[in-house]
């Protein structure tokens, strides 16, 4: 059942900060065995605290999942089945890949954090996803609100937190093997694990493969400016892909040290539709009769990343922790060489190469645990992280950069009494940025030759200008967690966030071809400043369940990218768009009702709401997600024979208009959805299989996604998809 696999119980106040080694939750102890460890395995024990130790712990609002959750709400990426909890939108290029907006902030303002290291790719782009291969992920905290205070930069909207495996006591063998298929984009795959447990060691290895083919769409033209394109049999053409997921994990855990190494090698190559690029040829959108090739224009990207979790445990309330980790973001789009200026020559290698980001990333994290068995607890910790990007291809986007940061931060964890705690801490990065000078001599050749004064074709020539910058910010976070009973529970938190300035945000200058558009960057811009105050409410009876998450922020300097009414004087650039900086303000939140009126039946209602505003044009911020109301009835019965038991699930989830829009943005409509979904568990030679039937959009709707990359093209998403996921262990 969805809503209820949701964790009510929050984490340990020490432990909000990412560790390799959180501690288990009785939850995980009870039901939660099945999720850590694939479905089902022979009896075994799991690490556990008692339940009276599990809800007093922490003053910051925080759900958490586990795989059982993940697998029956599995959707085309891990980001799109994580949109299905309250306050979490994906952004979405088709059925390819998403990344993850929270309360209506996402791009660099929301931070993913896997096994303690912060993931790293090119999250400035609204059609770059998000490398992570959701099943070889077993728990996932969902943290709403500022969280500088942990991650620094980045984390100003939330943070979507990896956890690791947790292991069994006892010594074991096991595994499983996952089948997939999917009828919208004819989606086939497999995902095989492989687990052992002897003594203190812990190995286990993941492949997934997935192909899939064009995406569906319930319309047969789609608008380019105006420009009525064909949609043959209702397919987007070229929006095929594959993916190739490796990872390998090992552990040893002895009674002073912990150790913990995890490796992972992601691959994926996507198709564009032709256009998403420019206005294509008629002829570019004819069938080719192929649904699973891919073609120019599509992106390849590559994510290779290792971490490193050790514990040293000094004594029974002091511990230190160290985190280390390496990743290299390697991401490629492929279009057949084409010019805006005469002059410009295709290069002689990789002539087809338009871009190119290699960025390489080095993270270390280092916390002090002390006192965690008494009353009054502290935390010390300290980040560093190294970045440098390096970029290719006959078109300019980024230039290249390195980067370094560090942060220092204090925490506090008071337990006034067994029902009311205190919590807060403070925190302290500095940074420094190197961009570096890219000059476009074609260019400005190209417009001197049509006769543009040298003054101002230097000027646009200049596509990035040197750049030296330093930053230093302080952060911070209080707040207090009240349970007068066994069923209430209120939380309050305020914090107060920063994000540093990206590249593309300080430097860009030029023709950016996904979104239409000239964009400039800005050398004067400040860091980002947030304060937020966060409510949780939550009441637990024995049928009646409720959860209130209002929140009130407040930005001093928040980063946007505004039309300036000026039209580029580059070819086929249109207008000029620049990035400025204004206060800003938002509010909102979410509500979860749940009724069980019996042990078989439970419904719920789920409401997600944002409201936030531009204060210097009265604009609401751009990509803000519509309200969305979601509804479910879920039905849990008992099996005969092999079929042990069966849960069937009919959910309705109903968009509302989004009129509040952005400059620039157009309008999209609400819309009625229907999913139903059924999930079987199956004794087969005393085994449990599990398997999982689902059609989304039952009705074939079509439907814009607010926060669609292809929604300028007024394109709907996938229409009906039906899915089945069969789970064998081993």
């Amino acid at each position: 059942m969805k809503i209820l696999l949701i964790l009510f119980c929050l984490t340990a106040g020490t432990t909000a900060y990412t560790s390799a080694f959180p501690p288990d939750t009785t939850r995980q102890a009870t039901t939660g065995v099945a999720d850590s460890l694939h479905y089902l395995l022979p009896q075994v024990t799991v690490r556990a605290k008692p339940a009276q130790e599990t809800g007093k712990i922490s003053t910051l609002p925080m759900e958490e999942v586990g795989r059982g959750f993940l697998l029956r709400n599995n959707s085309t990426g891990f980001v799109q089945t994580l949109a299905s909890l309250p306050g979490v939108s994906s952004m979405n290029i088709g059925a390819g890949f998403s990344k993850p907006v929270i309360r209506g902030l996402g791009f660099n303002r929301v931070a993913v954090v896997d096994r303690g290291i912060v993931q790293q790719n090119q999250q400035w782009g609204a059609d770059h996803g998000l490398e992570i291969d959701q099943y070889d992920v077993d728990n996932v905290r969902l943290h709403k609100g500022p969280m500088s205070l942990f991650y620094g930069s980045d984390a100003m909207g939330g943070v979507i937190e990896i956890l690791p495996p947790r292991l069994p006591e006892n010594d074991l063998f096991w595994g499983d093997a996952t089948l997939m298929g999917k009828s919208n984009n004819n989606l086939l795959g497999t995902s095989v694990m492989a687990s052992l447990k002897r003594g203190n060691f812990f190995y286990r290895g993941r492949a997934t493969v997935q192909s899939y083919a064009d995406f569906r769409i319930p319309a047969d033209t789609i608008d380019y400016l105006s420009w009525k394109m064909p949609v043959y049999g209702r397919r987007m053409k070229n929006t095929a892909g594959r993916e190739v997921n490796l990872s390998f994990s090992a552990a040893y855990m002895g009674e002073k040290f912990e150790s913990r190494l995890h490796l992972s090698d992601i691959y994926g190559k996507n198709g564009y539709f032709p256009g998403a690029h420019g206005m294509p040829s008629l002829s570019r959108l004819v069938p080719d009769g192929s649904l699973r090739n891919v073609e120019m224009p599509y992106a390849t990207s590559n994510h290779f990343k290792w971490i490193l979790n050790n514990r040293w445990r000094l004594s029974p309330g002091a511990a230190i922790d160290l985190d280390l980790g390496f990743q290299q973001n390697l991401r490629e789009e492929m279009s057949p060489f084409h010019t805006h200026y005469g002059n410009q020559q295709p290069p002689v290698d990789d002539g087809d190469l338009e871009l190119r980001f290699r960025l390489k990333t080095y993270s270390a994290n280092v916390r002090l645990l002390l006192d965690e068995e008494k009353r009054w607890s502290k935390t010390f910790g300290f980040s560093a992280e190294a970045q440098h990007n390096r970029v290719g291809g006959y078109s300019f986007l980024l230039p290249d950069f390195e980067r370094y940061s560090g942060g220092a931060f204090w925490l506090n964890r008071v337990e006034v009494t067994e029902h009311f705690l205190l919590m807060g801490g403070i925190r302290f990065d500095a940074g420094r940025l190197r961009v570096e000078e890219y000059y476009d001599d074609v260019l400005a050749e190209y417009l001197i030759l049509q006769g543009v004064a040298m003054e101002e074709a230097g000027f646009y020539a200049l596509r990035s200008a040197a750049l030296r910058s330093s930053y230093g910010d302080l952060s911070g976070s209080a707040g207090f967690a009240w349970m007068p009973s066994a069923h209430h529970t209120l939380k309050m938190n305020v914090g107060k966030s920063f994000r540093y300035p990206g590249v593309n945000e300080l430097a860009s200058n030029g023709l950016h071809h996904g979104a239409f558009r000239h964009e400039q960057g800005n050398s004067a811009l400040q860091p980002e400043k947030g304060y937020q105050l966060d409510m949780d409410y939550r009441f637990r009876g024995e049928q009646f369940r409720l959860a209130l998450n209002p929140f009130l922020g407040w930005f001093s300097n928040y980063i946007y990218l505004e039309p300036t009414g000026s039209w580029s004087i580059l070819p086929h650039a249109g207008q000029i768009y620049r990035y400025r900086q204004a206060e800003a303000w938002m509010t909102g939140g979410e509500a979860l009702v749940e009724w069980l009126p019996t042990e078989r039946w439970h419904l719920s209602s789920a409401l997600e709401y944002v409201y936030n505003q531009n204060s210097r044009d009265h604009y609401p911020l751009p990509f803000s997600p519509p309200t969305v109301i979601t509804t479910d009835v879920t039905y849990t019965g008992d099996g005969r024979g092999a079929l042990t038991q069966y849960i069937l699930q009919l959910e309705h989830r109903g968009v509302m208009a989004q009129d509040r829009i952005a400059k620039n943005e157009s309008r999209t409509p609400g819309t009625s959805l229907w999913n139903l979904s059924a999930h079987l568990h199956w004794r087969i030679n005393g085994r449990q299989v599990v398997v999982d039937f689902q059609i989304d959009n039952l009705f074939d709707r079509a439907f814009l996604n607010h926060l669609s990359f292809y929604r300028r093209l007024n394109a709907p998403e996938p229409g009906r998809n039906g899915q089945v996921i069969v789970r064998f262990p081993f």
